[in-house]
């Protein structure tokens, strides 16, 4: 017998099945709200039915309507935040001791040296004399110098030698400058 039932039929007794399981749940809640009140339901309470509040929610509801809202210092809110607090400085616990007093003598002002450093010499010949022309590095500025040139620091080539040179700073100082 069971080999005749072709699967349009399975189906069909399916959903007649379901279809009568629904109806019977329907009219089962349709008929408890005249039941007896004692009774507890099993399975989920229709929302906004009043009906089988458990106990403790009921107290928890009446707790809320009666007592005046709180108002939290600074609540949850993590994007809220307090007023800032000045801080307290540490009170000494004996009187500060007093500076011994010290003297400061101005010191006047007195400029870098300049950092010149020889990198070469070149000989030029001109008009039959030879011709000296110091390379010189003058505080990070390139300079070809001849003797009694100005550097851009401030000095004056006092004289060209073929192993180094003679300055001059704006003091009156004289130095001398070889060739490594």
């Amino acid at each position: 017998m069971l080999k005749n039932l072709t699967s349009g039929t399975v189906l069909l007794v399916g959903a007649l099945s379901l279809t009568a399981g629904w109806l019977a749940g329907t009219a089962s809640s349709q008929q408890e709200p005249d039941a007896a009140a004692g009774r507890s339901r099993t399975g989920p309470r229709p929302l906004g039915s009043p009906a089988a509040v458990a106990p403790h929610t009921r107290q928890l509801r009446e707790r809320l309507e009666t007592q005046p809202a709180r108002v939290q210092g600074g609540g949850r809110n993590p994007f809220v935040y307090g007023a800032r607090r000045a801080p307290v400085a540490a009170q000494p616990s004996e009187a500060p001791m007093a500076a011994p007093a010290v003297t400061v003598v101005p010191v006047p002002y007195t400029p870098p040296a300049p950092q010149i450093t020889l990198s070469g010499i070149a000989a030029s010949q001109d008009g039959g004399a030879s011709v000296l022309t110091a390379i010189v590095s003058d505080n990070g500025a390139l300079a070809f110098v001849k003797t009694g040139d100005k550097l851009p620091s401030g000095a004056t080539v006092i004289k060209v030698e073929e192993t180094g040179i003679v300055i001059m700073d704006a003091a009156g100082i004289t130095q001398t400058i070889r060739l490594p």
